[in-house]
Protein backbone atom coordinates (compact mmCIF):
# COMPACT_ATOMS: atom_id res chain seq x y z
CA UNK A 1 0.00 0.00 0.00
CA UNK A 2 2.79 2.36 0.67
CA UNK A 3 4.65 1.10 -2.18
CA UNK A 4 1.18 2.07 -4.35
CA UNK A 5 1.01 5.33 -2.40
CA UNK A 6 4.54 6.35 -3.47
CA UNK A 7 4.63 5.82 -6.89
CA UNK A 8 1.19 7.81 -7.27
CA UNK A 9 3.09 10.37 -5.72
CA UNK A 10 6.21 10.59 -7.33
CA UNK A 11 3.18 10.31 -10.96
CA UNK A 12 1.70 13.28 -9.81
CA UNK A 13 5.30 15.10 -9.34
CA UNK A 14 6.26 14.41 -12.85
CA UNK A 15 2.31 15.63 -14.21
CA UNK A 16 2.59 18.99 -12.49
CA UNK A 17 6.23 19.32 -13.17
CA UNK A 18 5.70 18.73 -16.73
CA UNK A 19 2.80 21.18 -17.07
CA UNK A 20 4.16 24.27 -19.35
CA UNK A 21 5.01 27.62 -17.91
CA UNK A 22 2.43 29.32 -20.45
CA UNK A 23 -0.28 27.14 -18.81
CA UNK A 24 0.70 27.58 -15.10
CA UNK A 25 -1.80 29.75 -13.74
CA UNK A 26 -0.05 32.97 -12.09
CA UNK A 27 -2.09 34.47 -8.44
CA UNK A 28 1.17 37.17 -8.09
CA UNK A 29 -1.38 40.07 -6.67
CA UNK A 30 0.51 42.22 -8.92
CA UNK A 31 0.02 40.82 -12.27
CA UNK A 32 -0.79 43.54 -14.91
CA UNK A 33 -2.27 43.14 -18.23
CA UNK A 34 -0.86 45.49 -21.16
CA UNK A 35 -3.31 47.01 -24.22
CA UNK A 36 -2.92 48.25 -27.37
CA UNK A 37 -4.64 51.37 -26.52
CA UNK A 38 -5.64 53.03 -23.07
CA UNK A 39 -8.90 54.71 -25.06
CA UNK A 40 -11.17 53.65 -28.13
CA UNK A 41 -12.10 56.73 -30.09
CA UNK A 42 -14.68 56.77 -32.02
CA UNK A 43 -15.65 59.70 -34.45
CA UNK A 44 -18.65 61.55 -34.63
CA UNK A 45 -21.71 59.28 -34.95
CA UNK A 46 -25.01 60.40 -36.06
CA UNK A 47 -27.99 58.60 -34.27
CA UNK A 48 -29.99 55.77 -35.40
CA UNK A 49 -33.31 56.29 -36.00
CA UNK A 50 -35.42 53.22 -35.66
CA UNK A 51 -38.77 54.47 -35.98
CA UNK A 52 -37.67 55.29 -39.84
CA UNK A 53 -35.22 52.04 -39.69
CA UNK A 54 -32.29 54.07 -40.22
CA UNK A 55 -29.29 51.91 -38.68
CA UNK A 56 -26.37 54.36 -37.82
CA UNK A 57 -24.19 51.97 -35.68
CA UNK A 58 -20.59 52.55 -35.85
CA UNK A 59 -17.91 50.55 -37.88
CA UNK A 60 -16.26 47.93 -35.12
CA UNK A 61 -13.62 49.19 -33.39
CA UNK A 62 -11.08 47.09 -31.82
CA UNK A 63 -8.00 46.27 -29.36
CA UNK A 64 -5.86 44.10 -28.13
CA UNK A 65 -5.15 42.50 -24.74
CA UNK A 66 -1.41 41.39 -24.04
CA UNK A 67 -0.26 38.92 -21.20
CA UNK A 68 3.44 39.38 -21.47
CA UNK A 69 3.93 37.27 -18.49
CA UNK A 70 5.59 33.36 -18.76
CA UNK A 71 2.82 32.17 -16.56
CA UNK A 72 -1.09 31.89 -17.61
CA UNK A 73 -3.74 34.14 -15.74
CA UNK A 74 -7.26 33.67 -15.15
CA UNK A 75 -9.41 37.04 -15.96
CA UNK A 76 -11.90 36.25 -13.58
CA UNK A 77 -14.23 39.18 -15.30
CA UNK A 78 -14.14 41.34 -17.87
CA UNK A 79 -17.49 43.86 -17.87
CA UNK A 80 -18.88 46.75 -19.56
CA UNK A 81 -19.63 49.83 -18.06
CA UNK A 82 -22.04 51.49 -20.23
CA UNK A 83 -24.32 54.08 -18.57
CA UNK A 84 -25.80 55.62 -21.79
CA UNK A 85 -26.44 51.91 -23.07
CA UNK A 86 -24.68 52.78 -26.33
CA UNK A 87 -21.54 50.34 -26.65
CA UNK A 88 -21.04 46.70 -26.93
CA UNK A 89 -18.36 44.28 -27.11
CA UNK A 90 -17.63 41.23 -28.64
CA UNK A 91 -14.90 38.53 -26.89
CA UNK A 92 -14.01 35.11 -28.25
CA UNK A 93 -17.51 34.83 -29.83
CA UNK A 94 -19.02 36.10 -26.58
CA UNK A 95 -21.31 38.89 -27.04
CA UNK A 96 -22.26 39.91 -23.65
CA UNK A 97 -22.13 43.10 -20.90
CA UNK A 98 -20.09 40.67 -18.64
CA UNK A 99 -17.95 37.69 -19.55
CA UNK A 100 -16.57 35.35 -16.45
CA UNK A 101 -13.37 33.45 -16.09
CA UNK A 102 -10.86 33.47 -19.32
CA UNK A 103 -8.12 32.13 -19.45
CA UNK A 104 -4.87 33.88 -21.38
CA UNK A 105 -2.37 32.15 -21.80
CA UNK A 106 1.82 33.15 -20.83
CA UNK A 107 2.85 35.05 -24.18
CA UNK A 108 -1.11 35.35 -25.88
CA UNK A 109 -2.96 38.08 -26.71
CA UNK A 110 -6.98 38.51 -27.09
CA UNK A 111 -8.80 40.43 -29.38
CA UNK A 112 -11.78 42.39 -28.43
CA UNK A 113 -14.29 44.26 -30.54
CA UNK A 114 -16.43 47.17 -29.79
CA UNK A 115 -19.12 48.78 -31.23
CA UNK A 116 -21.70 51.86 -30.23
CA UNK A 117 -24.99 52.55 -31.29
CA UNK A 118 -26.60 55.92 -30.45
CA UNK A 119 -30.35 56.29 -30.15
CA UNK A 120 -31.90 59.12 -31.90
CA UNK A 121 -33.05 61.88 -29.45
CA UNK A 122 -33.86 64.92 -31.80
CA UNK A 123 -31.28 67.30 -30.17
CA UNK A 124 -29.43 70.12 -31.29
CA UNK A 125 -26.33 69.61 -29.34
CA UNK A 126 -23.58 67.18 -30.13
CA UNK A 127 -23.27 65.09 -26.80
CA UNK A 128 -20.43 62.98 -25.16
CA UNK A 129 -21.07 59.55 -24.35
CA UNK A 130 -17.91 57.40 -22.11
CA UNK A 131 -17.94 53.89 -21.33
CA UNK A 132 -15.48 51.28 -19.87
CA UNK A 133 -14.11 47.89 -20.11
CA UNK A 134 -12.97 46.72 -17.00
CA UNK A 135 -10.77 43.63 -16.57
CA UNK A 136 -10.10 42.14 -13.42
CA UNK A 137 -7.25 39.67 -12.30
CA UNK A 138 -5.56 38.02 -9.50
CA UNK A 139 -8.17 41.15 -7.40
CA UNK A 140 -6.77 43.79 -9.65
CA UNK A 141 -8.98 46.05 -11.84
CA UNK A 142 -7.71 47.60 -15.40
CA UNK A 143 -9.83 49.70 -17.77
CA UNK A 144 -10.21 50.93 -21.07
CA UNK A 145 -12.15 54.36 -21.74
CA UNK A 146 -14.73 54.16 -24.59
CA UNK A 147 -15.45 57.76 -25.94
CA UNK A 148 -17.39 58.92 -28.98
CA UNK A 149 -19.42 61.82 -29.94
CA UNK A 150 -23.35 61.94 -31.00
CA UNK A 151 -25.17 63.89 -32.91
CA UNK A 152 -29.07 63.83 -34.11
CA UNK A 153 -28.96 65.36 -38.12
CA UNK A 154 -31.88 65.91 -40.25
CA UNK A 155 -32.74 62.26 -42.08
CA UNK A 156 -33.71 62.82 -45.79
CA UNK A 157 -35.00 59.20 -46.14
CA UNK A 158 -37.38 57.55 -48.45
CA UNK A 159 -36.50 58.97 -51.81
CA UNK A 160 -38.55 62.46 -51.15
CA UNK A 161 -39.63 65.10 -53.80
CA UNK A 162 -38.96 69.08 -52.69
CA UNK A 163 -41.93 71.21 -53.51
CA UNK A 164 -41.52 74.98 -52.94
CA UNK A 165 -38.72 76.91 -51.86
CA UNK A 166 -36.86 75.29 -49.12
CA UNK A 167 -33.70 76.81 -47.21
CA UNK A 168 -31.09 74.76 -45.30
CA UNK A 169 -29.49 76.44 -42.74
CA UNK A 170 -26.05 76.05 -40.67
CA UNK A 171 -26.43 73.84 -38.15
CA UNK A 172 -27.24 69.87 -37.48
CA UNK A 173 -26.49 68.43 -40.60
CA UNK A 174 -28.29 67.17 -43.38
CA UNK A 175 -28.37 63.47 -43.77
CA UNK A 176 -29.83 61.94 -47.49
CA UNK A 177 -30.48 58.29 -47.60
CA UNK A 178 -30.92 57.57 -50.69
CA UNK A 179 -32.07 60.42 -53.30
CA UNK A 180 -33.64 64.16 -53.46
CA UNK A 181 -35.53 64.72 -56.47
CA UNK A 182 -35.74 68.95 -56.55
CA UNK A 183 -38.84 69.29 -58.59
CA UNK A 184 -39.04 71.74 -61.78
CA UNK A 185 -40.97 74.26 -60.11
CA UNK A 186 -38.54 74.01 -56.77
CA UNK A 187 -35.50 75.26 -55.45
CA UNK A 188 -32.91 74.31 -52.59
CA UNK A 189 -30.82 76.96 -50.99
CA UNK A 190 -28.59 75.77 -48.61
CA UNK A 191 -26.20 78.76 -46.42
CA UNK A 192 -23.58 79.04 -45.44
CA UNK A 193 -21.51 76.51 -42.93
CA UNK A 194 -23.97 73.61 -44.52
CA UNK A 195 -23.14 70.32 -44.40
CA UNK A 196 -25.16 67.84 -46.83
CA UNK A 197 -23.87 63.89 -45.89
CA UNK A 198 -25.06 61.34 -48.61
CA UNK A 199 -25.45 57.40 -47.80
CA UNK A 200 -24.25 55.33 -49.92
CA UNK A 201 -24.81 55.29 -53.51
CA UNK A 202 -27.38 58.22 -52.39
CA UNK A 203 -27.62 61.42 -55.13
CA UNK A 204 -29.23 64.61 -55.17
CA UNK A 205 -31.45 64.92 -58.38
CA UNK A 206 -32.28 68.66 -59.94
CA UNK A 207 -34.91 69.72 -62.24
CA UNK A 208 -35.06 73.12 -60.30
CA UNK A 209 -32.79 75.38 -58.85
CA UNK A 210 -29.71 74.18 -56.18
CA UNK A 211 -27.91 77.35 -54.70
CA UNK A 212 -25.29 76.14 -52.47
CA UNK A 213 -24.19 80.16 -51.13
CA UNK A 214 -21.25 78.75 -49.16
CA UNK A 215 -18.17 81.61 -48.15
CA UNK A 216 -14.57 80.76 -48.47
CA UNK A 217 -14.79 81.61 -44.29
CA UNK A 218 -17.45 79.04 -43.97
CA UNK A 219 -17.65 76.40 -46.90
CA UNK A 220 -20.35 73.74 -47.25
CA UNK A 221 -19.68 70.17 -46.93
CA UNK A 222 -20.77 67.62 -49.22
CA UNK A 223 -19.34 64.43 -48.04
CA UNK A 224 -20.31 60.76 -47.69
CA UNK A 225 -21.40 59.28 -44.36
CA UNK A 226 -18.24 57.50 -43.37
CA UNK A 227 -14.90 60.35 -43.22
CA UNK A 228 -13.27 57.52 -40.72
CA UNK A 229 -9.96 56.00 -40.92
CA UNK A 230 -9.58 54.53 -44.93
CA UNK A 231 -12.61 56.67 -45.97
CA UNK A 232 -12.05 60.02 -45.58
CA UNK A 233 -10.57 60.38 -48.85
CA UNK A 234 -12.21 57.22 -50.50
CA UNK A 235 -14.13 57.89 -53.92
CA UNK A 236 -17.07 56.36 -54.88
CA UNK A 237 -19.11 56.59 -51.91
CA UNK A 238 -21.86 58.35 -53.00
CA UNK A 239 -23.40 59.10 -56.39
CA UNK A 240 -22.98 62.69 -56.67
CA UNK A 241 -25.32 66.19 -58.21
CA UNK A 242 -27.50 65.50 -61.20
CA UNK A 243 -28.87 68.12 -63.54
CA UNK A 244 -31.63 67.65 -65.99
CA UNK A 245 -32.44 69.98 -68.60
CA UNK A 246 -35.02 71.45 -66.53
CA UNK A 247 -32.96 72.93 -63.84
CA UNK A 248 -31.85 76.65 -64.18
CA UNK A 249 -30.15 79.33 -61.90
CA UNK A 250 -27.51 76.65 -60.20
CA UNK A 251 -24.97 77.63 -58.13
CA UNK A 252 -22.32 76.38 -56.42
CA UNK A 253 -20.26 78.83 -54.22
CA UNK A 254 -17.60 78.17 -51.37
CA UNK A 255 -18.81 74.50 -51.24
CA UNK A 256 -16.78 71.51 -50.62
CA UNK A 257 -17.98 68.23 -52.92
CA UNK A 258 -15.95 64.60 -51.65
CA UNK A 259 -15.96 61.49 -52.45
CA UNK A 260 -18.75 60.95 -54.56
CA UNK A 261 -18.93 58.82 -58.13
CA UNK A 262 -19.66 61.88 -60.05
CA UNK A 263 -19.25 65.49 -58.81
CA UNK A 264 -21.87 67.42 -60.95
CA UNK A 265 -23.31 66.13 -63.97
CA UNK A 266 -25.58 68.39 -66.00
CA UNK A 267 -27.24 68.16 -69.15
CA UNK A 268 -29.16 71.07 -70.55
CA UNK A 269 -30.56 71.30 -73.91
CA UNK A 270 -31.04 74.84 -74.04
CA UNK A 271 -29.75 77.68 -77.27
CA UNK A 272 -29.02 80.64 -74.53
CA UNK A 273 -25.88 82.06 -73.00
CA UNK A 274 -27.72 82.42 -70.00
CA UNK A 275 -25.36 80.96 -67.02
CA UNK A 276 -27.01 77.09 -66.37
CA UNK A 277 -24.72 76.35 -63.99
CA UNK A 278 -22.12 78.71 -62.01
CA UNK A 279 -19.18 77.41 -59.53
CA UNK A 280 -17.08 79.47 -57.88
CA UNK A 281 -14.86 78.97 -54.74
CA UNK A 282 -15.41 75.36 -54.52
CA UNK A 283 -13.49 72.02 -54.64
CA UNK A 284 -14.34 69.13 -55.72
CA UNK A 285 -12.25 65.98 -55.17
CA UNK A 286 -11.77 62.38 -54.76
CA UNK A 287 -14.38 60.87 -57.99
CA UNK A 288 -14.20 57.90 -58.95
CA UNK A 289 -15.41 58.67 -62.53
CA UNK A 290 -15.53 62.37 -63.31
CA UNK A 291 -15.48 65.51 -61.51
CA UNK A 292 -17.59 67.89 -63.59
CA UNK A 293 -19.38 66.67 -66.27
CA UNK A 294 -21.19 68.91 -68.94
CA UNK A 295 -23.26 68.75 -72.02
CA UNK A 296 -24.72 71.67 -74.18
CA UNK A 297 -24.76 73.62 -70.96
CA UNK A 298 -23.75 77.15 -70.36
CA UNK A 299 -21.45 77.37 -67.27
CA UNK A 300 -19.11 79.41 -65.22
CA UNK A 301 -16.64 78.27 -63.38
CA UNK A 302 -13.76 80.18 -60.95
CA UNK A 303 -11.17 79.76 -58.17
CA UNK A 304 -11.93 76.07 -58.05
CA UNK A 305 -10.14 73.07 -57.12
CA UNK A 306 -10.67 69.56 -58.98
CA UNK A 307 -8.47 67.15 -58.20
CA UNK A 308 -7.80 63.16 -57.45
CA UNK A 309 -10.39 62.20 -60.03
CA UNK A 310 -10.16 58.93 -61.58
CA UNK A 311 -11.71 59.99 -65.06
CA UNK A 312 -12.03 63.53 -65.95
CA UNK A 313 -11.70 66.39 -64.03
CA UNK A 314 -13.73 68.41 -66.13
CA UNK A 315 -15.36 67.08 -69.74
CA UNK A 316 -17.47 69.60 -71.70
CA UNK A 317 -19.72 68.16 -74.39
CA UNK A 318 -22.30 69.24 -76.74
CA UNK A 319 -22.25 73.04 -76.83
CA UNK A 320 -22.46 75.95 -74.70
CA UNK A 321 -20.34 78.38 -73.46
CA UNK A 322 -17.59 78.24 -70.60
CA UNK A 323 -16.18 80.38 -69.21
CA UNK A 324 -12.94 79.12 -67.29
CA UNK A 325 -11.17 81.60 -64.84
CA UNK A 326 -8.80 80.98 -62.19
CA UNK A 327 -9.07 77.19 -61.59
CA UNK A 328 -6.91 74.74 -60.55
CA UNK A 329 -6.88 71.14 -62.11
CA UNK A 330 -4.31 68.36 -61.14
CA UNK A 331 -4.56 64.67 -61.06
CA UNK A 332 -1.18 63.43 -60.18
CA UNK A 333 -1.53 60.89 -57.15
CA UNK A 334 -5.01 59.65 -57.39
CA UNK A 335 -3.37 56.26 -56.67
CA UNK A 336 -5.47 54.43 -59.22
CA UNK A 337 -4.70 53.48 -63.27
CA UNK A 338 -5.70 56.43 -65.16
CA UNK A 339 -5.87 57.22 -69.29
CA UNK A 340 -8.33 60.12 -69.48
CA UNK A 341 -7.03 63.61 -69.64
CA UNK A 342 -7.90 66.32 -66.74
CA UNK A 343 -9.49 68.06 -69.28
CA UNK A 344 -11.43 67.81 -72.72
CA UNK A 345 -13.75 69.33 -74.71
CA UNK A 346 -15.52 68.34 -77.57
CA UNK A 347 -18.84 68.74 -79.67
CA UNK A 348 -20.08 67.51 -82.96
CA UNK A 349 -23.08 69.51 -82.31
CA UNK A 350 -23.59 73.14 -81.09
CA UNK A 351 -19.71 74.90 -80.97
CA UNK A 352 -18.49 75.24 -77.95
CA UNK A 353 -17.08 78.99 -76.92
CA UNK A 354 -14.43 78.88 -74.54
CA UNK A 355 -12.37 81.28 -72.71
CA UNK A 356 -9.75 79.58 -70.30
CA UNK A 357 -7.88 82.18 -68.68
CA UNK A 358 -5.28 82.04 -65.94
CA UNK A 359 -5.77 78.53 -65.08
CA UNK A 360 -3.66 75.36 -63.84
CA UNK A 361 -4.07 71.81 -65.80
CA UNK A 362 -1.86 69.58 -64.81
CA UNK A 363 -1.18 66.03 -64.26
CA UNK A 364 1.20 62.58 -64.28
CA UNK A 365 -0.27 62.43 -68.25
CA UNK A 366 2.00 63.46 -70.96
CA UNK A 367 -1.49 65.38 -72.45
CA UNK A 368 -3.74 66.61 -69.31
CA UNK A 369 -5.92 69.01 -71.89
CA UNK A 370 -7.73 67.42 -74.91
CA UNK A 371 -9.58 69.61 -77.29
CA UNK A 372 -11.00 68.30 -80.20
CA UNK A 373 -13.57 69.76 -82.90
CA UNK A 374 -16.38 71.84 -82.42
CA UNK A 375 -15.05 74.48 -79.78
CA UNK A 376 -14.05 78.20 -80.25
CA UNK A 377 -11.61 79.68 -78.69
CA UNK A 378 -12.69 82.87 -77.43
CA UNK A 379 -9.80 83.88 -75.13
CA UNK A 380 -7.09 80.70 -73.77
CA UNK A 381 -4.65 82.95 -72.03
CA UNK A 382 -2.02 82.76 -69.33
CA UNK A 383 -2.45 79.42 -68.47
CA UNK A 384 -0.22 76.48 -67.36
CA UNK A 385 -1.33 73.68 -69.78
CA UNK A 386 0.10 69.82 -69.59
CA UNK A 387 -0.51 69.45 -72.77
CA UNK A 388 1.42 67.35 -76.21
CA UNK A 389 -1.02 69.72 -78.51
CA UNK A 390 0.41 72.61 -80.49
CA UNK A 391 -3.07 74.15 -80.44
CA UNK A 392 -1.96 76.56 -77.64
CA UNK A 393 0.31 79.37 -77.95
CA UNK A 394 3.11 79.01 -75.83
CA UNK A 395 3.79 83.05 -76.27
CA UNK A 396 0.77 83.75 -73.75
CA UNK A 397 0.46 80.23 -72.27
CA UNK A 398 3.50 78.40 -70.40
CA UNK A 399 3.31 74.79 -71.76
CA UNK A 400 4.49 72.07 -69.95
CA UNK A 401 6.57 73.85 -67.07
CA UNK A 402 5.77 72.54 -63.73
CA UNK A 403 3.44 74.37 -61.32
CA UNK A 404 5.24 73.79 -58.30
CA UNK A 405 2.76 73.02 -55.68
CA UNK A 406 3.80 73.49 -52.04
CA UNK A 407 2.47 69.71 -51.22
CA UNK A 408 0.24 68.70 -53.79
CA UNK A 409 0.28 65.14 -51.91
CA UNK A 410 -1.91 65.89 -49.10
CA UNK A 411 -4.10 68.01 -51.16
CA UNK A 412 -2.42 71.64 -50.64
CA UNK A 413 -1.82 73.67 -53.98
CA UNK A 414 -0.32 76.52 -52.99
CA UNK A 415 1.99 78.10 -54.93
CA UNK A 416 5.94 77.38 -53.84
CA UNK A 417 7.62 80.12 -53.20
CA UNK A 418 9.35 79.58 -56.93
CA UNK A 419 6.33 78.87 -58.97
CA UNK A 420 6.22 80.06 -62.50
CA UNK A 421 2.36 80.79 -61.59
CA UNK A 422 3.10 83.64 -59.16
CA UNK A 423 2.25 87.02 -61.23
CA UNK A 424 1.91 85.05 -65.09
CA UNK A 425 -2.03 85.85 -65.36
CA UNK A 426 -3.53 88.76 -66.29
CA UNK A 427 -6.95 90.77 -64.62
CA UNK A 428 -9.83 89.64 -65.48
CA UNK A 429 -13.08 92.07 -65.12
CA UNK A 430 -14.48 91.36 -61.25
CA UNK A 431 -12.75 88.93 -59.94
CA UNK A 432 -10.56 90.48 -57.48
CA UNK A 433 -9.91 87.93 -54.75
CA UNK A 434 -8.89 83.86 -54.78
CA UNK A 435 -10.67 80.86 -53.26
CA UNK A 436 -9.77 82.02 -49.54
CA UNK A 437 -11.04 85.20 -50.33
CA UNK A 438 -7.17 86.74 -50.37
CA UNK A 439 -6.73 89.88 -52.47
CA UNK A 440 -5.80 89.03 -55.76
CA UNK A 441 -2.37 91.22 -57.30
CA UNK A 442 -1.94 92.52 -60.33
CA UNK A 443 -0.83 91.36 -61.96
CA UNK A 444 -2.54 88.13 -59.98
CA UNK A 445 -1.36 84.60 -59.86
CA UNK A 446 -2.54 81.50 -62.37
CA UNK A 447 -4.44 79.56 -60.36
CA UNK A 448 -7.55 78.93 -58.01
CA UNK A 449 -4.87 79.86 -55.08
CA UNK A 450 -3.14 83.54 -55.28
CA UNK A 451 0.69 82.62 -53.40
CA UNK A 452 0.74 83.10 -49.91
CA UNK A 453 3.60 83.24 -47.64
CA UNK A 454 4.13 79.83 -45.58
CA UNK A 455 3.17 80.07 -42.45
CA UNK A 456 6.21 78.75 -39.99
Amino acid sequence: MKTLSFYTGIILLLLVSCTPDDEVISTDPSFQLQFSVDTVYFDTLFTTKEDEGIDMRSVTQRFMVYNNSENAVNISEISLNDPNSVYSMLINGQNEDIINNTLLRGGDSMLVLTEANVPYQNADDIRELNGQISFFTNGNRQAIQLNAYAEDPFYVSGGPILVGDVVWEKGRPYVITDSLYISQNASLTANAGTRIVFDNGAKLLISGSLQLMGTSQDTIRLESIRLDGQYENAPGQWDGLFFDSLSHDNKIHGTLIKNARVGVLMYHNDNDDIIDLDIEGSTIQNMSQVGVAITNSDVRIVNTIISHTISYAYAHAGGGKCDFYYNTIVNSNTGFFREDPSVAFESTNEVIQLNLVNNIIWGNLSNELVVTEGVNFNSITNNILKTSSDQFDPETNLINIDPYFRYPFTYNFDLADDSPARGAGIDVNGITVDQRGENRTSPPDIGALQWIPEEE
